[in-house]
């Protein structure tokens, strides 16, 4: 990642403008000159990865049902009429780095294959709020780029002892209200250091150093 410049990711595409992970918000992150997006995954009933932030189907045309309890050939279009995208199709966007975020657990072996499939390894980001999920899926492919997210209480409480103590190939996924709380823990991080919770990356300009990549909703 460049010093200079933050790369710029849409959150689950661009949410402030289109439906949340559709691929008309990814195709319109990258057409107003994001680097890529973020988005979620979870493996369907019969194990192929799609991309859906909740466990229920309420942003599908059916409006009702559970994702992990049907087969991807079940599975109902989203709200605007596309197909509920599969990892796998994401992948073929011309993005510089997308932020894979894996959806309760398990689910980490379904996004993993997907990706390698795809020979995306160098242009992905996995993370998860749930730390095993990310230290299995590390385990398995230490190429792999992994990350922990935090929420905003959880980030606020770390102290400078906790995050050494982290394996330093490691990114860490803060909000952005916890490190400009404090800037001085998170400095030494820069460069593996994803930011989210801003509506523009314009929010993290007054911080003392350059975040590698910085999740928002809109450009």
């Amino acid at each position: 990642m460049s010093a200079s410049r933050s790369l710029r990711l849409g959150h689950r595409g661009l949410s402030s403008a289109h439906l949340e992970n559709s691929m008309e918000a990814f195709r319109a992150a990258l057409a107003a000159g994001m680097d890529g997006f973020e988005l979620d995954v979870q493996p369907t009933r019969d194990g192929v990865c799609v991309v859906l932030h909740d466990d229920d189907l309420g942003r599908t045309a059916l409006g009702t049902g559970i994702l992990r309890k049907m087969k991807a050939a079940e599975l109902p279009p989203l709200k605007n009429g596309e197909p509920l995208p599969r990892l796998a199709d994401v992948l073929e966007l011309p993005a510089k780095l997308i932020n894979v975020e894996l959806k309760g657990e398990p689910g980490w072996q379904q996004a993993l294959a997907a990706v390698e499939a795809a020979e995306a390894l160098d242009r992905v980001l996995f993370s998860s709020f749930e730390p095993s999920e990310v230290l299995q899926l590390w385990a398995a492919c230490e190429a792999a780029r992994c990350g922990f997210l935090w929420e905003t209480e959880e980030a606020m409480d770390l102290t400078a002892e906790e995050l050494a103590d982290l394996p330093a190939t490691l990114w860490f996924h803060p909000p952005l209200k916890a490190v400009q709380a404090k800037p001085a823990l998170w400095a030494p991080y820069a460069d593996r250091l994803a930011l989210w919770g801003m509506n523009t990356p314009a929010e993290a300009e007054n911080l003392p150093f350059t975040p590698a990549v910085l999740i928002a909703d809109g450009p």
